[in-house]
C-alpha cells in the first residue's frame, strides 16, 4: 500500500552523487516529489496535508538492495538447527540430538555446518550419523551450500544408487554420506521438493522480515532449478504484490523455454560454473594449499555454455553465472565472448556472481565487456585475512589476491552487493562495513563507492536503476533511515549503526 510522507531534519544522502545532501524529502503517493530544505519540504507537505516526520538528525538513504540472497534457503534455514558454532563432530552431534528432541517425527535438518571450525576439519560420516539417528533422515547442509550430508535412512529414502557424480567416499570405498555436484542437486532437490506451500511462504515471510528490520527493500532472490526447486517460483508469484520487500527473481535453472514461457526477462545468475572454497569445489589452475590432491571442479563445459548463454542473449534476457575460482571465471568470460560474438546485446548486463580468485587479466576482460560483477563483500571480512580458512585452503599470496573490489572500480567496473544469504547474513550495513575495511588495505574502498554497492549500482544490475536506488523525484520511496551517517562514524564502527526505520513507497515497514 503507498502512502504520503514527509521527513525532515535529517541528513538526507541521496546518492546522485558524492557531495549531495539534503535536509528533507516528500513522498506522494509512494513516488518521492521532492528533495530538499527542510522548511520546503514541510510547506509542500502542510498544503496537501500530508504528515511531517521530524527526523531528528538520523542519518537517511535509498533502501538497501541485497543483490544475492537464496530466499528459500535462507527461510528454510531458520526451521533448521544451527549448526556454525559447532566446535566439534560430537558438538554437531548434540545439537542435532537436541533438533530431533524438539520434533519427534520427520528429517532432522541441519544448517550452516563449517568443517573448517571443527577440531577434526571435517565433517560427521553417513556411519557417524546413522549410528545415532538410525530410524530417521538426517539433511545437513554445509555454509557455502555447495554439499550436502545425509545419514543412512535418508540416503535409502532418496534412493541414491551409489554412482552418482559427486558421491564421496570414505577409505573403505564406501559412500560417506559426502554430496558434491550431481549428488548434491539430488539430495537437496527431494529435500526441497518435500516442502510444503505454506513452509515455502513462511520461509519468504522469515527473510522478509529479517531484511526489513536491516533496512533492505529489494532482494534479488536466487530461487529454483537444481539447487533448490522450481515449486519455489510458484510461491514468489503467488505472493507478487503482497509483500513489503521486492523480491527480482533470478530463476537458478537451465531451462530456458520454461523462463520465456512464463515471462520473465532474467535468468539464473547463479548457476554453477564451479563451487566453494570452504569446500575446495572452486575451480583454479593450480591445487589447493591444504590439498593437493585436487584444483577444485568445473561443473558445465564450453559448448553448452556458450549455447545457453547464446540463447539467453538471442532472447533479451539477462544472464550469468556462479564463479569464484580463477579458472571458472576465465571459462565464464569465455563463453559469454563467444555468445555475444553470435549474439550481441549491447545493454546484456552480464553478471558473474562473486568473481574471488580471479587474475588481472580477466579483471580487464569483465571491464571491456560491461560484466556486472555482483559480489559479497562479507566474504573476506568474515572468511579471510591472515590465519582464515580462505588463506588454509588457497594459501598466502593467492589468498591476498581475492575479492580486489578497489581493483575492480578502478577498472570502470559495476560493483553489486550482496550477502548470498545465507552464506553470511542478510545485512547490508555489514556488507558496507566489510568493503570499508576489507583485511587488506588495498582493496579497501570510500564509504560512498560500498554505498553505491548497496543501492545504485545494485538497482543498476536489476536493470532497475529508473526508479530505484537513489533518492530523487520520480522514484520510489524507499527510505532507510539509520541511528548515524556512515561518513561520520569511524570506519570500524559502521557495521554497529542501528536501522531506525525502514520506509517501502512513503510506509514505514518497520520501526525499531
Amino acid at each position: 500500500m503507498k502512502k504520503n510522507s514527509a521527513w525532515i531534519n535529517g541528513e538526507v544522502i541521496p546518492m546522485t552523487d558524492e557531495e549531495s545532501r539534503a535536509e528533507g524529502l516528500l513522498i506522494e503517493d509512494g513516488i518521492i516529489t521532492f528533495v530538499g530544505d527542510a522548511q520546503e519540504v514541510a510547506a509542500r507537505a502542510s498544503e496537501k496535508g500530508i504528515e511531517v516526520n521530524d527526523l531528528k538528525g538520523c542519518c537517511v538513504l535509498p533502501g538497501f538492495h541485497d543483490c544475492h540472497v537464496h530466499v528459500m534457503g535462507t527461510g528454510m534455514a531458520m526451521l533448521g538447527v544451527d549448526l556454525y558454532d559447532c566446535a566439534s563432530v560430537e558438538e554437531v552431534l548434540e545439537a542435532l540430538k537436541e533438533e530431533a528432541a524438539r520434533h519427534e517425527d520427520g528429517w532432522i535438518c541441519g544448517v550452516r555446518l563449517d568443517e573448517s571450525r571443527l577440531a577434526e576439519k571435517r565433517p560427521p560420516t553417513l556411519t557417524e550419523l546413522s549410528e545415532v539417528f538410525p530410524d530417521r533422515g538426517v539433511y545437513i547442509l554445509d555454509r557455502g551450500l555447495h554439499y550436502t550430508l545425509v545419514n543412512q535412512k535418508a540416503y535409502d529414502e532418496i534412493g541414491l544408487s551409489g554412482r552418482e557424480r559427486g558421491m564421496s567416499r570414505g577409505e573403505d570405498g564406501k559412500p560417506n554420506g559426502r554430496m558434491h555436484e550431481v549428488a548434491n542437486k539430488i539430495v537437496r532437490g527431494y529435500f526441497n521438493d518435500s516442502m510444503t506451500d505454506l513452509q515455502r511462504e513462511t520461509a519468504v515471510r522469515n527473510v522478509e522480515k529479517a531484511a526489513l528490520a536491516r533496512g533492505i527493500t529489494t532482494i534479488h532472490a536466487m530461487e529454483g532449478g537444481e539447487m533448490f526447486s522450481d515449486k519455489d517460483i510458484d510461491v514468489f508469484e503467488a505472493l507478487k504484490g503482497k509483500t513489503d520487500v521486492d523480491f527480482v527473481i533470478y530463476w537458478d535453472t537451465f531451462d530456458l523455454d520454461k523462463v520465456i514461457e512464463r515471462g520473465y526477462d532474467r535468468v539464473g545468475t547463479d548457476n554453477l560454473s564451479d563451487g566453494s572454497i570452504g569446500s575446495r569445489t572452486a575451480a583454479f589452475d593450480r591445487p589447493y594449499a591444504d590439498d593437493p590432491s585436487t584444483c577444485g571442479l568445473m561443473y558445465l563445459d564450453k559448448d553448452y555454455m556458450t549455447t545457453w548463454i547464446g540463447k539467453a542473449l538471442k532472447n533479451h534476457l539477462q544472464c550469468g553465472f556462479h564463479a569464484i575460482g580463477q579458472k571458472a571465471i576465465r571459462h565464464v568470460i569465455d563463453c559469454y565472448e563467444a555468445a555475444y560474438a553470435l549474439y550481441p546485446w549491447e545493454d546484456a548486463r552480464f553478471r558473474i556472481e562473486h568473481f574471488g580468485f580471479c587474475d588481472d587479466r580477466d579483471i580487464e576482460r569483465a571491464a571491456k565487456d560491461h560484466i556486472i560483477i555482483s559480489t559479497q563483500p562479507s566474504f573476506s571480512f568474515l572468511r579471510g585475512g591472515p590465519g582464515s580458512v580462505y588463506q588454509i585452503r588457497t594459501g598466502e599470496e593467492r589468498e591476498r589476491r581475492a575479492y580486489p573490489n578497489k581493483k575492480f572500480l578502478d577498472h570502470g567496473i559495476i560493483l553489486a552487493g550482496g550477502s548470498d544469504s545465507n552464506v553470511t547474513p542478510i545485512d547490508a550495513l555489514l556488507g558496507i562495513h566489510a568493503a570499508v575495511n576489507h583485511p587488506y588495505p588495498e582493496h579497501r574502498i570510500s564509504v560512498y563507492q560500498a554505498l553505491r554497492m548497496f543501492t545504485i549500482d545494485g538497482a543498476y544490475s536489476a536493470f532497475e536503476e529508473k526508479k530505484k536506488g537513489t533518492l530523487e523525484a520520480g522514484k520510489l520511496g524507499d527510505l532507510v533511515i539509520l541511528s548515524d551517517s556512515p561518513y561520520k562514524v569511524s570506519a570500524e564502527a559502521i557495521r554497529d549503526i542501528r536501522v531506525v526505520r525502514t520506509v517501502k513507497e512513503g510506509r514505514t515497514v518497520y520501526s525499531s
